[in-house]
C-alpha cells in the first residue's frame, strides 16, 4: 500500500493506493482547521499518520502547489500559507513519522505523473499535462519520464508563457502570462464582471458554457478564451516537441463544449515535425490526480535536461 497527499491552497487531500493505483481509501481536510491548532505542520504530520494507522505501506510522497527543491525534501517558494514550510525538510519529517521512504514534488508534476501512469494518459509514451485552476500548472513527461533538471521550474511554467507582450503585469515580473487569461479563477472573474447575471448561479462557468452556443455574448468570450489557450498550448507543444496533452481542472467539466474548436485551433497552429495528428483530450482522476502521482513518484524515473 502507498500513500500519496495533495497540499492544495484550501485543502489537503490524502489516499492510499494498491499497486495498481485502486483507491483504497480517500480524504480531504481544510488547511485552516489544520492550522487552527497553532503548528500547521505538526497536525498535518499527525493526520497523516491518523490516515495511515493500522496500514503496511511501502512509501509514500507529497505534492505540494510552488517551488520545491524535491532532492532536499524542501519548499522553495509558495506565496502562501505553506510558506511557513520553506526551507524545512518536511520530506524526511514525514518519513521519520510514518517510518517509510517519502517523496516531495511540486503538485503540477505530480498530477502529471498520476494521470499518465494510471489517467488520460496512459496511451501516450509523452505528453503535457495542464491544469487550468487558481493558476496554470504544468508537467511533462518525455519518453516514458518525468521531465525534471537542477532547475526546480523545469516544466512548469507553462502558465507563465507570455500571449500578449502588452497584456496586464503577472505577479511573476512577465505580461500577459498565459494563467492571466485562461486560469479557472481569472477566467471566472472575467465572466462575471461581463455578466453579472451569473453571479448568483451556483456553478457560473458550467452554466456559461452550457450557454454558449445559443447566447452571442457567451459565445464571443468562449471563442476568446479558446484562442488564448490556444496559443498558450501551442507555445508548450512547440517548446518540448509534444502533440499530446491533458488539460485537467474544473472547467474541464465543460470540456465537450471547449475542446472541439481547442482542438482544431491548436492543430492549425503547432508546428511539429514529423507532422501529427494533435491530441488533447479531459483529464480522468479528478482531485486524486495529484495524490496518486504522489504515491508513485518512487517508482518514477525521471529525464534530466542540461542546465546551461
Amino acid at each position: 500500500m502507498r500513500i500519496g497527499i495533495d497540499f492544495g491552497g484550501t485543502n489537503i487531500k490524502f489516499g492510499l493506493f494498491a499497486e495498481d493505483g485502486t483507491a483504497q481509501k480517500f480524504a480531504s481536510v481544510r488547511v485552516a482547521e489544520l492550522a487552527a491548532s497553532g503548528n500547521l505542520l505538526c497536525a498535518f504530520l499527525e493526520q497523516a499518520a491518523g490516515f495511515a494507522a493500522g496500514e503496511t505501506l511501502r512509501s509514500g510522497g507529497l505534492a505540494m502547489k510552488g517551488v520545491v527543491d524535491r532532492n532536499k525534501g524542501t519548499l522553495i517558494n509558495d506565496m502562501g500559507i505553506a510558506n511557513i514550510f520553506a526551507g524545512v525538510n518536511v520530506r524526511r519529517l514525514f518519513s521519520e513519522r510514518l517510518g517509510i521512504p517519502f517523496s516531495l514534488e511540486n503538485d503540477a508534476r505530480a498530477y502529471a505523473v498520476g494521470e499518465w501512469k494510471f489517467g488520460a494518459g496512459k496511451a501516450f509514451d509523452s505528453v503535457i499535462v495542464m491544469t487550468l485552476g487558481t493558476g496554470v500548472g504544468c508537467g511533462v513527461i518525455l519518453d516514458g519520464q518525468l521531465l525534471v533538471s537542477a532547475s526546480p521550474t523545469t516544466g512548469l511554467l507553462g502558465g507563465h508563457i507570455s500571449i500578449d507582450r502588452n497584456g496586464p503585469e503577472c505577479s511573476c515580473g512577465l505580461r500577459g502570462c498565459l494563467e492571466l487569461y485562461c486560469s479557472a479563477a481569472r477566467f471566472e472573474n472575467q465572466v462575471l464582471a461581463t455578466f453579472p447575471e451569473l453571479g448568483p448561479v451556483p456553478v457560473p462557468l458550467q452554466r456559461f458554457f452550457a450557454e454558449a452556443a445559443v447566447n452571442p455574448a457567451y459565445g464571443r468570450m468562449l471563442q476568446t478564451f479558446q484562442e488564448n489557450l490556444s496559443i498558450g498550448i501551442v507555445n508548450v507543444m512547440n517548446a518540448y516537441g509534444v502533440n499530446n496533452l491533458i488539460l485537467g481542472g474544473g472547467l474541464m467539466k465543460s470540456h465537450r463544449i471547449i475542446l472541439p474548436r481547442l482542438v482544431e485551433l491548436v492543430t492549425r497552429r503547432a508546428w511539429l515535425i514529423p507532422e501529427t495528428r494533435v491530441c488533447i483530450v479531459p483529464a480522468a482522476l479528478g482531485d486524486q490526480a495529484a495524490c496518486i502521482g504522489a504515491a508513485f513518484l518512487d517508482q518514477q524515473d525521471t529525464r534530466k535536461c542540461n542546465d546551461h
